[in-house]
Formats: structure tokens, C-alpha cells, sequence
């Protein structure tokens, strides 16, 4: 999103070149953002509060609001700037991309309840939306940041639901795997797990997802699957090791476990 901070001016519909926004635009060409935005900063101010929608001034506060968010990291004030443009010019083209600003300045912050109720406002006004698994993705983590894990987990079921296999989707199969492995749910992580490994394009997602297959089936005393799973997963020298590593403890884990032959025991006289 960096790439908003350059845009031209004309992209707003604006016939003005005037000199202090080019200054503005060399003084962040060169790095100096600080200058950047003191210059933007006395731009908007000469032009006065009552010039606050137009597209000239907006434009101007939203170039502004992202050299302190994105270059400068003064999220407080990114956070009244993007503000003033969702308040004051609701119509602009800038609103949709402010919005979702506020919502990170929150995190950016720390304050993560007001960041997730951001983002739910931005669902709400694009429940159908090309960018609605997204930011239900972006509501899920935060959850999760929070250590809300029931929360979390229904956020991200609500991505894959009835919705095809895609980077987010495989984003939240992941999230959801975690959290029902740590919540002792095995059988419900080692779907999720083999969902991501059946489906995953990518290499070492595949291996990830498997290693959380045996994970799961060792916790169920499936010793001999998941030794299965992990023999036949893909390997290479950084993981070779560990894989054997792995399928030793797993078959120990076994024999501690095999009632059946109880170790014998020595009576001390």
C-alpha cells in the first residue's frame, strides 16, 4: 500500500500544480519525510477548514496520512488525518482505503478491540464484497492476537465456509489447525491439517501441514500412521534429520505404551 503515498495529484481530478505540494512530492522523493509532512501539513492549513472536501485537500491529508503511517510510523496521527477524511469528505475516492487505515493504526497502537470494531464496520458496509474474506481475516487475527481462540476460531471458519481453496483460505485451515490442536481437539486439527496438505500449491506449506498431521495422529495413539505421514512426506536436507528425529521419539512413545509387553521387573532382595 506504500505505492499510495506517490500518486499524482491528477488522479483526484486536480488541475492545480502549486508549488508547495511539488516541494512536498521532491521532499519524499529524496527520503526526507519529516519535511514532507510539514509541508503537506502547512498546505492543508492555508487552505483553511472550509476547504476540507476538496479533492485537492483531501488528496494532500491522504498523502500526508500515509508518510505518518507508513514512513514515519506515528500512528496517532495517521490515525486523526484518515479520520478527518472519512468525517469530512465521505464521497472521495480516498474514504474506502482511509477507513481500513484507521482500523491498522489501532493496531498499530496496540489497541486491538478498537481496531477489530474498525474493521466489523468495514464488513458491515461490504458484506459481499472482493475484500470482505479479507478483512474477516484481519478480524480473526486480531482475536487470536488477543488469545480470544473461541472468537478466532469462528472468525476464520467464517473465510473458508462455503468458499473456495485460496491463499486466505489456506491461511485460515492453518489458524484453525493450530487452535483446536491446542485445545486437545486432534481430530478436528488433523482435518484441517490434511485439508491444507492436500490442497496447498506450495512446497513447504505441504510439509508444515503434514508434520501437524503426525503431531495429531501420535496425540490419538496412531503411532503407526503417523510414522506413515511422516515417511512419506517430502524432505530435504534441513529437514531429513528432524524427520528421523521425529518417527524414533513417535516409536518409543509406542513401545512405552504397548501394554502388552510390560517391561520386566526386578525384585530386590
Amino acid at each position: 500500500m506504500a505505492i499510495a503515498v506517490i500518486v499524482g495529484l491528477a488522479g483526484a481530478g486536480c488541475a492545480v500544480r502549486s508549488g508547495p505540494l511539488e516541494k512536498a512530492q521532491a521532499a519524499w522523493d529524496h527520503g526526507d519525510y519529516v519535511q514532507a509532512a510539514n509541508i503537506y501539513e502547512q498546505f492543508i492549513k492555508d487552505r483553511g477548514s472550509e476547504s476540507s472536501k476538496e479533492p485537492v485537500v483531501v488528496s494532500a491529508r491522504f498523502r500526508l496520512a500515509n508518510i505518518y503511517f507508513y514512513n514515519l510510523k506515528q500512528y496517532d496521527r495517521a490515525l486523526q488525518h484518515y479520520i478527518a477524511i472519512v468525517e469530512d469528505a465521505p464521497g472521495s475516492q480516498e474514504v474506502t482505503d482511509s477507513r481500513e487505515r484507521i482500523a491498522e493504526c489501532y493496531v498499530g497502537l496496540g489497541k486491538l478491540k478498537e481496531a477489530i470494531s474498525e474493521y466489523e464496520e468495514i464488513s458491515n458496509r461490504d458484506r459481499a464484497g472482493a475484500n470482505s474474506r479479507r478483512i474477516r481475516v484481519s478480524i480473526a487475527d486480531l482475536y487470536y492476537d488477543l488469545n480470544d481462540l473461541g472468537q478466532a476460531l469462528a472468525e476464520y471458519e467464517k473465510v473458508v465456509v462455503n468458499s473456495g481453496y485460496d491463499e486466505l483460505a489456506e491461511r485460515a485451515w492453518l489458524r484453525i489447525a493450530g487452535i483446536h490442536f491446542l485445545r486437545d481437539e486432534f481430530g478436528d486439527a488433523l482435518f484441517a491439517y490434511r485439508t491444507v496438505a492436500e490442497k496447498t500449491t506450495v512446497a513447504e506449506t505441504r510439509k508444515q501441514a503434514r508434520f501437524g498431521m503426525a503431531d495429531c495422529l501420535e496425540r490419538t495413539f496412531e503411532y503407526d500412521l503417523a510414522v506413515k505421514v511422516l515417511e512419506e512426506t517430502e524432505t530435504d536436507s534441513k529437514t531429513r534429520e528432524y524427520v528421523a528425529k521425529r518417527v524414533a521419539a513417535i516409536r518409543q512413545h509406542q513401545r512405552e505404551r504397548d501394554f502388552s509387553n510390560p517391561p520386566e521387573i526386578k525384585l530386590q532382595h
